[in-house]
């Protein structure tokens, strides 16, 4: 009993760390964020966070990991999980993802920033996150096939063809800082119809 509730002050008091570091890390950014930064936005002693991580890495790698799963409990509970019209799906999977990406500062630099790829974890973060991307599309898509909503031959080809201009399109929009994604919610019917229909008449 006595080690239940210390383990569990320990996972609380990580989690705390993680919260925290979160801010400092999207504030600073990796380069310039330090274990002193963290210790005192957490409010606590500089050993102490030494005791839960080894290294600014390591604390960094706890914070991606945590925004990514919060992206993909969110993309589960508003995407996957309902039962909307596949092209609605696809629709919203683009809009969650772009908001989340624009407010997941540290997510989207360890999928992005050139720099932080000499980190060993982010390489295996962002294969990660892009098999799960491709799977996801690749469900989504076979659900309108199996509808008869998409007329798609290979679903794990064109799953893949979409995450790449998802990918194209996030790199665009994000890296302004004067996009409103409201005028990306204006437009996104239109870019879908160009991905669903084409530009032929």
């Amino acid at each position: 009993m006595i080690k239940e509730h210390i383990l569990k002050k320990q996972k609380n008091i990580r989690h705390r760390i993680v919260s925290v570091s979160s801010g400092v890390f999207s504030k600073f950014g990796f380069k310039k964020a330090t274990m002193e930064d963290i210790a005192f936005a957490a409010g606590m002693a500089k050993s102490s966070i030494y005791y839960y991580f080894k290294s600014k890495e390591e604390v960094f790698e706890a914070v991606v990991k945590q925004e990514a799963h919060e992206l993909s409990l969110e993309l589960e509970k508003k995407v996957i999980s309902v039962k909307d019209n596949p092209k609605d799906k696809i629709r919203n999977y683009v809009l969650i993802r772009m908001r989340y990406l624009k407010e997941m500062v540290n997510f989207y630099q360890a999928l992005k920033n050139d720099y932080l790829g000499n980190l060993a974890f982010t390489e295996r973060i962002r294969k990660k996150y892009d098999k799960e991307e491709q799977q996801t599309i690749k469900k989504i898509l076979e659900e309108g096939v199996n509808q008869g909503i998409f007329k798609v031959r290979n679903t794990k080809f064109a799953a893949i063809a979409l995450v790449t201009f998802l990918k194209g399109l996030e790199s665009s929009l994000l890296i302004d800082e004067d996009i409103n994604l409201d005028h990306l919610e204006e437009n996104l019917d239109e870019i879908l119809q160009i991905i669903f229909y084409g530009m032929v008449k």
